[in-house]
């Protein structure tokens, strides 16, 4: 009896290769490159986000700085596990935000002491906000809607 191509060990890598679970060495080394780079833009972005002059934009002054630190997120998970999905990807980023944000409402002396340095509020934010979570979400969608074209053609260059 002949074998469906599905039933082969090189369909099955393939297929697994299109949802993101297997991927070769070099396509893993571009990703995390790639992870690196978003993590970086998204970073300077965040920061850029909070001096005056694009502080005083409506919406990137207000939201500006929690999509870009989803965004960052998405990118270092990208850089951590080069071989997971855009999806996968982006909903680790939203869960850290998320997480992120929800600690905001501990009060504990020694968080708080941290939040206090200019390090601890740039990754731990000051105060709990309800639209910050929308801020979170609207960065995981953008973020995925950047890696899955990029990570498409990291994947058909890499071929």
């Amino acid at each position: 009896p002949k074998k469906s191509p599905r039933s082969t060990g090189v369909e099955r890598t393939r297929i697994l290769n299109r949802l993101g679970e297997k991927v070769n060495h070099k396509e893993s080394r571009h990703l995390r490159v790639w992870g690196l780079f978003a993590m970086i833009l998204a970073a300077g972005f965040g920061l850029a986000s909070r001096t005056p002059v694009m502080s005083s934009w409506p919406v990137i002054g207000t939201y500006g700085g929690d999509v870009a630190w989803t965004l960052a997120a998405c990118g270092g998970f990208r850089l951590l596990f080069p071989r997971r999905g855009s999806v996968t990807i982006a909903g680790l980023g939203l869960l850290a935000s998320f997480g992120v944000e929800l600690s905001q409402l501990i009060q504990v002396r020694w968080l708080e002491d941290l939040r206090g340095t200019t390090l601890g509020a740039l990754l731990l934010g000051r105060g709990f906000l309800w639209s910050d979570l929308v801020a979170y979400a609207a960065g995981a969608i953008l973020a995925m809607a950047i890696d899955l074209p990029m990570v498409r053609r990291i994947r058909h260059r890499a071929c």
